[in-house]
C-alpha cells in the first residue's frame, strides 16, 4: 500500500496524469462552485486537485491516508497536511463545509466506518464529493495495475452506501471516456471523447463523481428512536 503515493506521483508527472488532473479539476470546479470562508478537507491524493478548491476557502486541510505513505506538500500554500487514520479523523465535529475524496475512497476496508467518520465532521449542511473508478469502466483494469485500487464501484454501490450512512446523494456525473493511454493525438481529443460519450456510455466511464449532502435529521430521528426503544425495554424489564 505505501507504493501507493510513489504510484500517484509517476502518474500525475505523465502527459495522462496531466490531462485527467486539468479534466477532473474542472468538473469538479462545476460542481462545487467556491464559497467564501468555507473550511474544506482532501482526503487521498488531492494536491493535483486543490487549486480547484483553494479559493475563497478560510482553510483547506490536506489528509493523507496513514497507508498510502508519506507525502510533503507545497510549503507556500496555506494548509494543515497531516497523515491519518481515515476512520479518525482529527478535525471537530460540524467543523467542515465539504469534503473532496479522490484516491481514498477505493483504498479503504471499511467504508461505513468511514462514512460516518466524514459525516460526524461535515456541518450540518455540508457536502462530500466522492471520486472513485467504475466497475464497468474501461479504467478499471489500469486502476487496479497501476494505482493498486482495492476495489471499484457501481452507481447502486455508490447509492446505496451514502443513504445507508446518512448521506443524500445530489448528483451523479461520469468522465473519463477515453481510453488511458499516453498518446497525445488521443488526449488532446478528449474534449470529443467526453462530449460524445456522456450521454450514452456512461455506465462505462473511467470514473463516477457522486455528490452528497450530510442527512442530519435522519441520523438525529434514528438516535432518538434508538434511546426510545432502550427505556421502554428498562421499563418492560
Amino acid at each position: 500500500m505505501k507504493k501507493n503515493i510513489d504510484n500517484f506521483k509517476i502518474f500525475y508527472l505523465s502527459f495522462l496524469g496531466k490531462t485527467v488532473s486539468d479534466l477532473l479539476s474542472k468538473k469538479i470546479l462545476d460542481i462545487w462552485k467556491p464559497i467564501n470562508n468555507s473550511r474544506v478537507a482532501a482526503i487521498g491524493f488531492c494536491s493535483p486537485y486543490l487549486k480547484s478548491i483553494n479559493k475563497k476557502t478560510q482553510k483547506v486541510f490536506f489528509l493523507i491516508p496513514s497507508l498510502h505513505g508519506l507525502y510533503h506538500f507545497d510549503e507556500n500554500n496555506k494548509n494543515l497536511t497531516v497523515s491519518v487514520n481515515e476512520y479518525l479523523l482529527p478535525i471537530d465535529d460540524l467543523f467542515l463545509d465539504r469534503l473532496l475524496v479522490i484516491h481514498s475512497f477505493e483504498y479503504l476496508i471499511d467504508h461505513q466506518k468511514f462514512l460516518r467518520e466524514a459525516w460526524r465532521t461535515l456541518d450540518k449542511n455540508g457536502e462530500i464529493l466522492i471520486i472513485v473508478p467504475n466497475s464497468f469502466g474501461f479504467w478499471r483494469p489500469y486502476y487496479k495495475k497501476n494505482l493498486s485500487s482495492l476495489r471499484t464501484f457501481s452507481f447502486s454501490e455508490l447509492n446505496s452506501l451514502l443513504i445507508n450512512n446518512f448521506f443524500t446523494p445530489i448528483d451523479f456525473s461520469y468522465s473519463l471516456f477515453f481510453p488511458p493511454t499516453n498518446s497525445q493525438l488521443v488526449l488532446k481529443k478528449i474534449n470529443i471523447f467526453e462530449k460524445v460519450s456522456k450521454s450514452f456510455l456512461k455506465f462505462f466511464s473511467g470514473i463516477i463523481i457522486v455528490r452528497a449532502r450530510k442527512n442530519y435529521s435522519a441520523a438525529v430521528l434514528k438516535e432518538k428512536k434508538i434511546i426510545k426503544r432502550k427505556i421502554m425495554q428498562k421499563i418492560r424489564s
